[in-house]
């Protein structure tokens, strides 16, 4: 959780997911897997645009909970290791008082499964809580998604 300053804060979550480094690489990095889990409440609905990691790519998100809130974000992706890490910049949004922020995801093999540390820097304390809270509930969301998901076998000779 951040501390109330006024200076930009971060938020740093880490979880161990029942799944291989390939599977939550691939949930993070497919746009069709993105929008059903990366949204602040499970009611909230997401659109990307262009979610193509690579670096310099530049993206855009919707994200609607009705009757709660709606959210436009542009951003720009700046790291890209599969499937270890990926990383991208959120333009600033000066209408809402927010700075540019960055989220890098980090994963690592451990006893089977992935050990995710994401990493959220930037963020205004106003919105702190909200963002913890909302990445909290995303990688909930994710763990549902992963149960879900296989690792594609590789096509046979």
């Amino acid at each position: 959780m951040c501390p109330e300053f006024p200076m930009p804060q971060a938020v740093r979550l880490t979880r161990v997911f029942d799944a291989p480094v390939e599977l939550v690489y691939r949930a993070w990095t497919e746009a069709e897997h993105v929008v059903k889990w990366m949204k602040c409440d499970a009611d909230a609905t997401l659109e990307v645009e262009n979610w193509v990691p690579e670096v310099g790519v530049e993206f855009e998100t919707y994200m609607v909970q009705p009757g709660v809130f709606e959210a436009r974000g542009k951003g720009r992706f700046t790291a890209v290791e599969p499937p270890h890490l990926l990383e991208y910049v959120q333009y600033a949004d000066p209408k809402l008082g927010v700075p540019e922020m960055t989220v890098r995801v980090e994963l690592q093999e451990r006893d089977g499964g992935t050990a995710l540390t994401l990493t959220h820097t930037g963020i205004p304390s106003h919105f702190c809580g909200m963002i913890d809270g909302g990445w909290t509930s995303s990688l909930s969301q994710l763990e549902s998604v992963l149960a879900n998901l296989t690792v594609p076998s590789e096509a046979s000779p």
